[in-house]
């Protein structure tokens, strides 16, 4: 019985052993051929990256104003913020965040056309500045 032992108990365990899992095999991922990028042909110039493009500097053409009607004023530097008419006199007000073009229009003879006369610019805060930049900025807004 002694020798009947140790074979039933290798018996035993390989009963109670846990069969086999199988064996699956994982699919080989599909590989696909690297992309090649196709070369420009010889002689074949690259294609052009647009360059940034920077706005022309505005020009202030004072002659679109002096002796102007108030209708060309109007389409050079905007819609003016304040108008006002005192007889055969008209005056445009065109505000911008640092200073103020006044433009004084003058009726020649009673049913003539207003013209422009003169024109003066100041700060906000009523000093003096340089017409045409004061003129340059309104038209930067117009744009």
């Amino acid at each position: 019985m002694n020798r009947l032992l140790p074979l039933a108990l290798a018996l035993l365990i390989t009963a109670c052993a846990a069969p086999a899992a199988p064996v699956v095999e994982a699919p080989t991922p599909a590989v696909s051929a690297p992309t090649v990028e196709a070369e420009p042909a010889v002689g074949t110039p690259e294609p052009e990256v647009p360059l940034p493009v920077t706005p022309a500097p505005i020009t202030v053409d004072m002659n679109r104003i002096e002796g102007q009607t108030p209708t060309d004023v109007i389409g050079y530097l905007g819609t003016p913020s304040l108008v006002r008419r005192d007889d055969a006199v008209q005056v445009m007000i065109f505000e911008t965040g640092t200073c103020v073009v006044e433009v004084i229009f003058f009726e020649p003879a009673n049913g003539d056309h207003f013209r422009a006369h003169r024109v003066n610019t100041r700060s906000r805060t009523g000093q003096d500045v340089d017409t045409e930049n004061c003129v340059r900025r309104q038209l930067e807004i117009n744009q």
